[in-house]
């Protein structure tokens, strides 16, 4: 092992999701492919101690062979799991979860299914690359408050990722918050993506909207997103 070797930069999406881990906190990423994000952490020194979870073996086998390389082997564990199923979570130490590059209602799946992610100390860092209103619809009823959600770019596309803690609340977002997220709506222009990322979900909307008219379907629902949707770019500023 060669502890000089450092590994290169996290891209923008998980740059993004390691700004939310907290130092000094045990990672879980799971779905860690090669495990870049617990590399990074550990030899940022953000975090001691990792543990990278991957449901297939080739991922990771190339995960260990990464940490063996950037000297962070023995201080990562590595789970051949579906998830967090199996993980001893507790024993260790783990407080900072982190599920990326998943779609929404996986994560969601993953996420919720599992009683440790329901501890006070315990943050979820997650960060959809689908069905993002699914996961944010998801994580409201079953009580997962979103502490706060970023925006940041990679390979020409905006993605969101979100901090989440328990505390057994059921809410009940309205649709603009599921499809654009409430820190994104308070923040609006604060938040240099909120535009483009405006824009974007605008003409999702749209799309939905006209494909349910033109199939002579109800599309009151739709509407109602796209006239909030519209009037939140009205009061920002923002031309769509």
């Amino acid at each position: 092992m060669d502890n000089s070797v450092k590994i290169s930069p996290l891209d923008g999406r998980l740059a993004l999701a390691a700004s939310f881990v907290r130092p000094g906190s045990v990672v879980c990423d799971v779905g860690t492919d090669h495990a870049y994000l617990p590399i990074w952490l550990i030899q940022s020194g953000i975090c001691p101690s990792a543990v990278a979870c991957d449901i297939n073996e080739g991922p990771l086998k190339s995960a260990k062979e990464h940490a063996a390389r950037f000297g962070c082997d023995d201080r990562i564990t590595f789970c051949l799991t579906d998830g967090l199923r199996g993980v001893d979570l507790d024993g260790c130490g783990v407080r900072d979860i982190v599920i990326c590059g998943m779609g929404g209602e996986l994560i969601a799946r993953i996420y919720g299914e599992s009683s440790y992610t329901r501890r006070a100390d315990v943050r979820g860092i997650l960060q959809p690359m689908s069905s993002v209103e699914d996961l944010r619809a998801s994580l409201a009823q079953d009580g997962f408050r979103i502490e706060d959600e970023r925006l940041a770019e990679a390979a020409g596309r905006i993605y969101t990722c979100m901090s989440v803690v328990y505390d057994g609340i059921i809410r009940n977002p309205t649709p603009a918050a599921l499809v654009l997220g409430e820190a994104h709506i308070r923040r609006g222009c604060e938040e240099p993506l909120f535009a483009a990322y405006l824009r974007r979900t605008i003409q999702s909307a749209e799309k939905k909207y006209r494909g349910r008219c033109s199939g002579a379907l109800d599309a009151s629902a739709e509407k109602a997103l796209l006239d909030e949707l519209m009037a939140i770019a009205e009061k920002e500023g923002v031309n769509v």
